[in-house]
């Protein structure tokens, strides 16, 4: 609901705040008063198209701020997904026009896009009339309203509809996943089944290629290798042409033996040489068991040159490392594992979705005939509200129809399309008279036709609409007396469950308000404002009294406006 609307320095507006309340809130006054700027500053509001046109003459810049209380889990979302501070279900949206042109925009004093009031805006306000903020015109709202409308017969059907198409999307998915796996894999296979044969001939093993290295070394080197095993062999223990290492420290240790029974220091010495000597004496062996194992084998040389060939192939051709090339080859014997078994899945999803795709059409065509049922009672009850309101000539028809789509589910032997909520494209035609072709709501062009078609349609749905306040601006436009009368009851009865706020020249409309406001135009000096006043009383009476018979007041329209009072407080009593 609109609690409050502050305008400041637009157009004709100085500085003007408005309380509205809860039900029908009526905005008369004459013509050029500023009625339409009122609801200009809420579209702005709600998210339309700014303009330095509206900022007041001598003035920076144009602000307008709302503050409204909701009960819609919808805003909610909203405000959670641009991070905007709820407030005891109490929003306010102020917007700013400067004269460079700039728009601000702001909920809950965050600056937010403009496309995030249209977002809001749309679930707050319905404004019906002259300006086109009309979310009952859209035909893609239609299917909703209708479904609301029947949503006792229709609602499980509606579920169990949704529930297999979600089925029917997920198992193709994965059948197209599949089928693109399975094409690729086909188109591999053969050079997959060659690379994992060739590595598999190869047997190649962790570090293969730095051992070999090394030991082609070896064998490379191997007389230089013997020579300097040989010569440290016989210098450190045997040789046969001058003493070596060996017998000159065992000469050493012999020496001293001699004396270490009168010589205490030389013991620890002499222990120390003795285990130089065990260890010199196996070290000797080592390089000796090292020189006789030394052996040019050109034989094996070239055995290891054509595996080393042959690994440099493989690492060269795969660019990758012995370890890489491992786990490549154990990859790709997994990824033929895993692929072996997918023909037969796709023919199992397969089966699985054609009858997924069966129930679902059968569960669609069920739900559509219930839609025709909800639709051919709205068409009546439409025709009703609308012959009520002055529009008897009018045809109303619930458009219902398919979309035919070679990827769709079979109905009556056509391919149909199918989304989560059925079948149906549904849209709301409608003819004003007798001999017009049936046109697309948005199509009529008569501001009150389009303000009682749309009080009609929410005569229906009050109450299952969301959107609790409504604005009508001038839905009186070409009609009068009975018809008018009757345009007010309707109000009064939806301004039960939604608020209201209704711009009109219609006394009997008028008269029907819970709250009146009057928009006055006034002249102070050189400067014109439009200001709003609560009236109530007297004042409400001569108001009243003024729409009945123009700039004079009489006794006659004193009296008639009293007796109008009298007979809205009796109905609305009802």
């Amino acid at each position: 609901m609109l609690l409050n609307l502050s305008i400041r320095d637009y157009a004709l507006i100085d500085n003007l705040s408005i309380s509205f309340g809860p039900g029908l809130n009526i905005l008369t006054g004459e013509t050029g008063a500023g009625k339409s700027i009122i609801i200009d500053a809420v579209n702005l509001i709600i998210g339309e198209r700014a303009s330095t046109d509206f900022i007041r003459t001598g003035s920076e810049s144009a602000s307008v701020e709302a503050v409204f209380d909701y009960k819609n889990p919808a805003i909610e979302d909203i405000l959670t997904e641009y991070g905007i501070d709820a407030e005891d279900d109490t929003l306010i949206i102020s917007r700013e026009v400067n004269k460079e042109g700039r728009s601000f925009a702001r909920v809950n004093g965050r600056l937010v896009p403009v496309g995030v009031l249209k977002k809001i805006g749309k679930l707050l306000i319905d404004i019906h009339g002259q300006h086109e903020h009309q979310a009952l015109l859209d035909s893609k709202n239609h299917l909703n309203i209708l479904d609301s409308l029947g949503s006792k017969i229709i609602s499980d059907s509606k579920e169990k509809v949704s529930e297999l198409y979600k089925k029917y999307r997920q198992i193709n998915s994965r059948i197209s996943t599949l089928e693109k796996k399975y094409l690729d894999f086909s188109k591999q296979q053969e050079i997959l089944k060659f690379e994992i044969d060739e590595l598999d001939k190869a047997q190649l093993l962790p570090d293969e290629d730095i051992l070999l290295e090394e030991e082609k070394k070896v064998i490379e080197n191997a007389e230089k290798i013997f020579s300097a095993l040989e010569f440290a062999y016989t210098t450190l223990y045997q040789n046969y042409e001058i003493p070596s290492i060996n017998d000159n420290l065992s000469k050493v240790i012999d020496s001293l033996e001699d004396i270490k029974g009168f010589y205490k220091p030389i013991e620890n010495i002499l222990e120390s040489l003795k285990n130089i000597l065990y260890e010199l004496e196996d070290i000797s062996f080592t390089i000796r068991e090292l020189k006789d194992s030394v052996d040019f084998d050109a034989e094996k040389l070239n055995t290891i040159n054509e595996r080393l060939e042959l690994i440099n192939r493989l690492k060269l051709k795969y660019g990758k490392t012995i370890p890489e090339l491992l786990d490549y080859k154990a990859n790709a014997i997994a990824e033929l594992d895993n692929v072996i078994n997918t023909e037969d899945e796709i023919k199992e999803l397969k089966i699985e979705y054609e009858q997924i795709k069966k129930s679902l059409a059968e569960n669609a065509l069920e739900l559509s005939e219930k839609r025709k049922v909800v639709a051919e009672k709205l068409e009546q009850d439409i025709l009703k509200e609308l012959s009520d309101l002055g529009m008897k000539n009018v045809n109303f028809k619930v458009h219902m129809g398919l979309t035919e789509d070679p990827k769709g589910i079979e109905i009556d032997d056509k391919k149909i399309s199918v989304s989560e909520d059925g079948i149906d494209n549904v849209e709301f035609l409608i003819s004003t008279n007798y001999g017009e072709p049936l046109k697309p709501l948005a199509k009529i062009i008569s501001g009150g036709e389009s303000s009682r078609i749309m009080l009609a349609l929410k005569s229906i749905i009050a109450e299952v609409d969301n959107i609790s306040c409504m604005i009508f601006d001038e839905i009186d436009a070409g009609i009068g007396g009975r018809t008018a009368q009757a345009v007010g009851e309707k109000l009064s009865k939806i301004s039960r469950t939604h608020q209201i706020l209704c711009v009109t020249h219609s006394p009997q409309i008028a008269s029907l308000g819970d709250t009146h406001f009057l928009i006055k135009k006034e002249s102070t000096g050189d400067t014109t404002v439009t200001k709003v006043y609560k009236i109530d009383g007297d004042k409400r009476v001569d108001e009243l009294a003024r729409m009945l018979g123009g700039a004079k007041i009489t006794d006659n329209t004193i009296a008639h406006a009293k007796e109008m009072l009298a007979m809205a407080k009796k109905i609305k009593g009802n």
